[in-house]
């Protein structure tokens, strides 16, 4: 485990990271109790109820919600449940696919191989993605739909404000997914990007892994005009200073660099909206 005190967000931050899987724990969503983000492998849920207890006393009880549907933040929800919350929420859109509405086509392998140099910039853990394994029938988006091994307590919608945690709002930024979310805190200009802004390099970058290039562009509009001086994104490291985004990379950018993992990204990924 590493858990590291991120940042100031109305309250300090725990980082805590299983490989390139970022869990966070805001230690005062503002109603006196914690906030658990993205609890995405069931040792970062196991991870993020020590970080709760240790800060709140063995009887707390934290917020728990999720950016999206995908099992990398979805996937230790019944393990942090279980021990220190009594639900948690999922972005409205997950909604329809707990239904049985069929979810638009994941990133492929090309998609997915845009983001190398992002992942290649945490440590690797085998035993994270190990974990991940015996779940990917239980938790998170599938083609026809979307499973969970335990029901939400409720879902976000764009505007809300997140449960349990007074100043912190719901933002729906879709393009990585169509549920894709944030969760910003205006007062600390706090952004928990999920998987719509990753850092590469110490600067963000619009998440160029996605499904919908559209949004993808509208999001990124947004998002750049949010003053952000914390950013916490769902893979790579947080980044703190004044209004951080308006440096961010675009979604559109290829990743420079001789690296090897910024060559394959380049080779290997699907770069045709892209700028060279």
């Amino acid at each position: 485990m590493a858990a590291v005190v991120a940042t100031e967000a109305g309250g300090r931050v725990t980082r805590i990271s299983r490989g390139a899987f970022n869990c966070y724990v805001v230690h005062d969503g503002g109603a006196g109790q914690p906030l658990v983000v993205d609890p995405g492998t069931p040792g970062n849920g196991a991870d993020a109820a020590e970080t709760v207890r240790r800060l709140h006393g063995a009887s707390a009880r934290a917020a728990v919600i999720c950016s999206h549907g995908h099992l990398d933040h979805v996937g230790g929800v019944a393990r942090v449940c279980a021990e220190v919350a009594d639900g948690y929420y999922l972005p409205d859109t997950c909604r329809r696919y707990l239904s049985g509405e069929e979810i638009p086509s994941p990133p492929g392998a090309r998609e997915i191989a845009k983001i190398l140099p992002v992942l290649a910039s945490q440590p690797f853990s085998l035993a994270a993605y190990r974990e991940l394994g015996p779940l990917t029938k239980v938790a998170g988006h599938r083609p026809t739909g979307m499973v969970m091994p335990i029901p939400p307590a409720g879902f976000l919608a764009d505007g809300d404000e997140v449960p349990g945690a007074p100043g912190w709002e719901v933002l729906s930024t879709p393009g990585h997914t169509a549920d894709s979310t944030c969760f910003y805190h205006r007062a600390s200009a706090t952004l928990l990007s999920g998987d719509a802004v990753l850092t590469h390099d110490g600067r963000p970058w619009c998440n160029p892994e996605i499904t919908d290039a559209a949004a993808s562009a509208a999001t990124e509009e947004r998002l750049r005009e949010i003053p952000v001086e914390h950013l916490l994104p769902g893979h790579g490291l947080p980044i703190s200073g004044t209004d951080v985004m308006r440096g961010a990379r675009s979604f559109r950018d290829l990743p420079t660099g001789g690296a090897l993992s910024c060559r394959l990204a380049r080779r290997l990924g699907a770069w045709s909206t892209s700028r060279r």
